[in-house]
């Protein structure tokens, strides 16, 4: 039997309590009120479709009034709404709509649908992360990463470890982006954000990238010593940063998300003192295609149709995470310690070779080792780091004597600037001292100067 509800029976009271904690003002727009739907995450919705969404209850509840569309219009207009800001706020394990200092913000994270089981084994997981990294010591390692992620969601930049993963194997379709998805799936969709390329570090979504959980690049081009490899380091050292999303102004937002960087190639871009950065080749060895393609179709299999994520979360949240540092430097792999080895490039040997060749030089320009760049297409904006790995140090751009250079010179030598007096070279550990103008450095810039002047 149905309830007949009176006009204004306890049940508008309820009716309207419902609707107020779903739906929240945004703004008037030609004549018309435009609500956000909390539960669905519409932003359209207008006081007819809110009418609705009351008729659609009373039939659910079975309530019976003398006119339906009636006594819905009335809830409606008669219903205080809260208003909300559409700038979109990332705090996981929060309501969709969170007050933040008297304002009410969407709220972009979604609960997991994932959910942890203790009946299923993550045997698979375990060893397949054994297989592809090559070492239990670095599949633990990631592991307990990520582990600490998931068991300590709601962290913000001062909180999160400050490692960055770069994932690299020359093969196609030896799973790396099948480990994106994973965590995809395990943390929910809204806690990763997948780009094509590290440029979208950088750009107006940087803010959708940078306040997640986890930002996965699969595409990898960063220059050594380039904008983008500074930023990077910044970020995945916790720091905060400005930006505005398309309509807004810059402002400060935190960025808690974890770097996940996947390639075909060995980065080229880490410098030799690295904290930052885990790096591992991402790849096995199989005795045919058919195996690879049979080893692969029944991992992914266990993950998505035998509980493998399910598996997976139980895992990271039980396991032990207690000697996880979020300051400590990522751990020490061979692949990185390849990596390093190689970063003393070509360029920088041809640097060292000219300055043994000209022993009585103390001070060089960068334009003295133009050749160099020119021979290996060494940047404008990455030669400063070719020429301090060569073991030249910067000095401050000054006038000397006329001309005004910015030097380089050797380690160990200092130059001394004194007002009205000549400028020195001075060497205090073998007790050397010389005048700038009498170095062959000076006077081969000096030199170079007068020449590309002349032309």
């Amino acid at each position: 039997m149905s309830k007949v509800a009176p006009q204004g029976s306890q049940d508008k009271y309820q009716l309207a309590d419902w609707l107020r904690g779903r739906f929240y003002f945004i703004k008037q727009q030609g004549g018309q009120t435009i609500y956000y739907d909390a539960l669905t995450g519409v932003r359209t919705l207008t006081k007819m479709h809110l009418a609705s969404q009351i008729v659609g209850k009373l039939i659910e509840q079975n309530i019976t009034v003398d006119d339906p569309h009636a006594f819905s219009w009335d809830i409606v207009k008669n219903t205080h709404f809260t208003p909300i800001v559409l700038q979109e706020v990332y705090l996981p394990h929060r309501p969709k709509v969170v007050n933040i200092q008297g304002n009410h913000h969407l709220n972009v994270w979604s609960e997991p649908s994932v959910k942890p089981d203790n009946a299923i084994s993550a045997k698979p997981f375990v060893e397949h992360l054994k297989r592809m990294l090559g070492s239990k010591a670095k599949a633990d390692y990631l592991t307990d990463m990520v582990a600490y992620r998931y068991q300590n969601p709601k962290m913000l930049n001062d909180q999160k470890p400050h490692v960055a993963f770069y994932l690299y194997g020359e093969k196609h379709g030896y799973g790396k982006g099948l480990f994106a998805g994973t965590l995809e799936a395990v943390f929910g969709e809204s806690a990763v954000t997948k780009v094509i390329d590290q440029s979208a570090l950088n750009s107006m979504s940087a803010v959708d990238v940078w306040t997640r959980t986890w930002a996965v690049v699969e595409e990898v081009d960063v220059k050594k010593g380039s904008t983008d490899y500074n930023r990077l380091k910044t970020m995945i050292g916790g720091g905060a940063f400005s930006a505005a999303r398309k309509g807004e102004h810059f402002r400060k937002h935190e960025s808690p998300a974890q770097l996940i960087m996947l390639s075909n190639h060995a980065p080229t871009f880490i410098e030799p003192n690295d904290r930052r950065f885990f790096i591992s080749e991402w790849t096995t060895t199989f005795e045919s295609v058919e195996e690879k393609n049979n080893y692969f179709s029944q991992y992914a299999t266990w993950l998505k149709e035998e509980g493998g994520y399910s598996a997976i979360a139980s895992l990271l949240a039980r396991r032990d995470i207690s000697q996880v540092k979020i300051e400590a430097p990522a751990m020490m792999t061979e692949e990185k310690q390849a990596v390093v080895s190689l970063m003393t490039d070509r360029a920088v040997e041809e640097i060292k070779l000219i300055m043994e060749e000209q022993p009585a030089a103390i001070c060089f320009t960068a334009d003295a080792f133009k050749s160099i760049w020119d021979d290996h297409d060494v940047p404008k904006n990455q030669q400063k780091y070719k020429l301090s790995e060569a073991g030249l140090l910067a000095t401050p751009k000054k006038r000397y004597s006329g001309p005004t250079f910015q030097f380089w010179i050797r380690k160990g030598w200092q130059l001394q600037v004194r007002n009205g007096r000549k400028t020195m070279l001075s060497n205090k550990a073998e007790q050397l001292v010389k005048e700038l103008e009498n170095d062959d450095g000076y006077k081969a810039a000096v030199e170079t100067r007068r020449v590309d002047s002349f032309l």
